[in-house]
């Protein structure tokens, strides 16, 4: 029976629609059922394998690609050849010839699999290698090594392993396995390192990135007792390091340099043939029309290079109707799409099989014909619905908001003129990536047996005179906007450098600290006396005296160390014990460490270098426009973490800071236990004072309606008073008055009222 629906030629691997979990899918047969073993695959598993060849020391490895590229997939397969077991996989146990290696019998490894999670890397690896001991240790009693793991897994929320013990436990069960199992060895694969690196980077005081690099150097000194170490990044080294300091970065890059590196990205020609392979389209079900259509529009996008050099044209023309609906210039825009723009949930094959709006799966159900295509006027509106917002905040990389807000405002009485602008759109998002939205490339996204390649020039063309396309050169193609437009991608690389990174957080944070004081408000509502405390900031160490308080000084003082590290964060504790802060109006406030800040701090300061560092902007309203938006969102966002770390103010949620009072820690939690707490410290300072609530006298100096009041006063009175005695006697009285209504100038500094 013919096929009345594009779905319906479909048949679709189950493998290709759910991500890999290590963990779960070791244990699945049906996991890698499907595996396409690629040319890349294939070069990559072959240099794992280099490390098994007696005398290597290549060991320890990283593996690192975008999101929704194969690498759990390729480390799972990884698992299955190095551990050596019949029927798991055989295919790609064929893939090595180990005897080349100096092998006398394929590898046996023991697979530990890790999945990152943020947490101390040891407590994980210690729970994976407890896990993979117990698959293999299923009869009688069990050994003393996984005995020894248990019991240390129990007492970890008391005492955390220490690198060191945990080092030792891994060599302990890698002796175990060789000589009680009969193993070749140990091959730990840490998925989504990423996690662990980041917890690291948060929490160096539990867990030391130095961990990975006596974990990669046991593993180069191995020699026959095989230990490998494989993770899988989705960045490098340094994206996780780069809120600590230089010193710190330095050491992160020596540690990464301890594994050799794998670059994990797939070819297009490759890509291609996964796509074909995961949609598994019945090519008998196919009109022969489409078929046709198929292969003459994929030698007419590989003539516009769209799917680069070095490719085998004969094999992408055979494959292009198992890419149906696809068209031939949608792949290598979807690839590049996902791989700038996309995110863990969203890879590229869960855009083949999600049912997201405007996605594959929904286009799918339309009817099939041989003009029925899914082209890149539709990747724009499901760009659009799925990751539009990602994209508007990512603008500066791609105009994404001008883009976005031509499109909506576009009349769509010209359905053609309408597909025509999407297609130009989305490549405009992609600008600079070599996809350039020339005649023949825009042709070839609409051109169909119901729209001749006439009818689209005539659609350019008529955008074009309406001012609504702008033609920037042969070398630029068609724009949504009239003029060449600031690069703000290679302007931000240009304020990176610049700026370069922060050494010192707080001297970048000066004119963002809080700095007024803060009145005690209770004890002022109760007492009609105003009382405040001061704000003063202090870098690590500075232990001075604080000037003794005068009679204009304020009644107290806050005293915020600023730490920049976990090691001057302790410093400044023990220094909040000082004898000079004992005052029991002092209280010492110190923040978490503020390197965490950097990213932040450095964001807004790269916007700012760049609005005043682009004479560009000046002729660019567009540019200068999303430069604009992108410093205020970037200073919206450092103050608010700002605020977290340093808020004094903060009344919403709980403050990061923590409180001493006379050497001792106290509780407080926020903005409102703050003022309690020096209402109360006012309390007991000034339980003398009397209670005056007029605020006209009531002041430490006379306020402008008090000596208006005064000047009446005298007036009325010399006016008054008849005898020059009397007018003399007079004027004492209120030159009397006056000095009283200035504040008190006799009483003692905790009795500051009027006498």
């Amino acid at each position: 029976m013919a096929a009345s629906k594009i779905a319906d030629v479909f048949h679709t691997s189950q493998r290709f629609m759910r991500s890999v979990h290590l963990e779960r899918d070791f244990h699945d047969p049906s996991a890698l059922q499907s595996y396409i073993v690629t040319p890349q695959a294939k070069e990559h598993l072959a240099r794992l394998a280099g490390g098994l060849s007696v005398g290597s020391s290549q060991r320890a490895w990283r593996i690192t690609g975008d999101y929704g590229c194969g690498k759990s997939s390729f480390a799972l397969a990884v698992a299955h050849a190095f551990a050596g077991q019949k029927g798991a996989y055989d295919k790609l146990r064929d893939l090595v010839d180990f005897k080349k290696l100096g092998l006398d019998r394929r590898p046996e490894l023991l697979p530990v699999l890790v999945t990152g999670t943020r947490e101390p890397l040891t407590i994980a690896l210690l729970r994976s290698l407890r896990t993979a001991l117990e698959t293999i240790c299923v009869r009688g009693a069990p050994p003393s090594i996984l005995k020894r793991i248990a019991a240390r897994l129990e007492n970890a929320g008391r005492k955390e392993p220490t690198d060191h013990e945990l080092i030792e436990i891994v060599e302990s069960v890698n002796q175990y396995l060789q000589l009680g199992r009969n193993r070749t060895g140990l091959v730990i694969i840490i998925d989504e390192l990423g996690k662990f690196l980041e917890f690291a980077a948060m929490s160096p005081e539990r867990q030391d990135i130095f961990f990975l690099q006596r974990l990669a150097e046991v593993a180069a000194r191995s020699g026959d007792r095989h230990l490998f170490v494989i993770g899988i990044l989705h960045q490098g080294f340094n994206a996780y390091s780069e809120h600590l300091s230089p010193a710190a970065q330095r050491e992160w890059e020596k540690v990464a340099g301890r594994f050799e590196e794998i670059l994990f990205q797939q070819p297009l020609e490759q890509m291609a043939f996964l796509v074909s392979q995961a949609l598994g389209v019945n090519e008998r079900g196919l009109p022969r029309p489409l078929i046709d259509r198929a292969g003459s529009d994929m030698e007419r996008a590989l003539a516009v290079r769209w799917y680069g050099p070095g490719v085998s044209p004969e094999a992408l023309r055979s494959m292009a109707h198992r890419l149906y609906p696809l068209h031939a210039s949608v792949l290598p825009v979807l690839v590049r799409l996902f791989s700038r723009f996309g995110q863990n949930e969203r890879s590229l094959f869960s855009f083949l099989f999600s049912n997201e709006p405007y996605g594959l799966m929904l286009f799918a159900e339309r009817m099939l014909a041989h003009g029925t295509w899914y082209r890149l006027d539709d990747l724009y509106d499901y760009a659009r619905a799925s990751f539009g917002h990602r994209l508007s905040i990512q603008s500066y990389r791609s105009h994404w908001n001008q883009i976005e807000s031509l499109v909506s405002s576009f009349p769509s009485e010209n359905a053609l003129e309408l597909r025509t602008l999407k297609t130009v759109a989305i490549l405009n998002l992609l600008d600079g990536d070599g996809l350039l939205a020339n005649e023949d490339s825009i042709t070839l996204a609409l051109a169909s047996d119901s729209i001749s390649a006439r009818q689209v020039r005539g659609a350019i063309d008529s955008l074009k005179e309406r001012s609504v396309l702008y033609h920037r050169g042969a070398a630029g193609g068609f724009c949504l906007w009239p003029h060449t437009s600031v690069n703000l991608e290679r302007a931000y690389e240009a304020a990176t450098k610049a700026i370069g990174s922060a050494q010192k957080v707080a001297p970048l944070l000066t004119k963002q600290l809080e700095t007024r004081p803060i009145v005690a408000r209770r004890h002022y509502i109760l007492t009609g006396n105003l009382r405040y405390f001061e704000i003063e900031y202090r870098a690590v160490g500075d232990v001075a005296v604080p000037t003794q308080f005068g009679r204009d000084d304020p009644d107290g003082r806050i005293i915020v160390f600023l730490c920049e590290t976990d090691e001057e964060r302790e410093q400044s504790i023990k220094d909040a014990a000082n004898a000079a802060f004992r005052e029991q109006n002092i209280l010492i406030a110190i923040p978490r460490p503020l390197q965490t800040l950097s990213a932040f701090v450095l964001e807004a300061n790269r916007w700012d270098w760049i609005a005043h560092n682009t004479p560009e902007l000046n002729h660019d309203s567009y540019a200068a426009e999303e430069v604009s938006r992108q410093v205020t969102a970037a200073e919206r966002v450092r103050d608010a973490r700002l605020q977290t770390y340093l808020g004094l103010r903060q009344f919403a949620g709980r403050t990061e800071l923590q409180w001493f009072h006379q050497g001792k820690a106290t509780a407080i939690s926020g903005a409102r236990e703050l003022l309690e707490r020096l209402s109360s410290i006012c309390d007991a300072l000034f339980k003398d004072a009397p209670h005056i609530k007029n605020e006209l006298v009531n002041r430490r100096q006379l306020s402008s309606a008090a000596a208006a009041a005064r000047m009446r006063l005298v007036e009325r009175a010399e006016r008054s008073v008849a005898s020059t005695s009397s007018r003399s006697h007079s004027r004492m009285i209120l030159v009397d008055f006056s000095r009283r209504s200035h504040g008190c100038s006799k009483c003692s500094r905790r009795n500051r009222t009027l006498a």
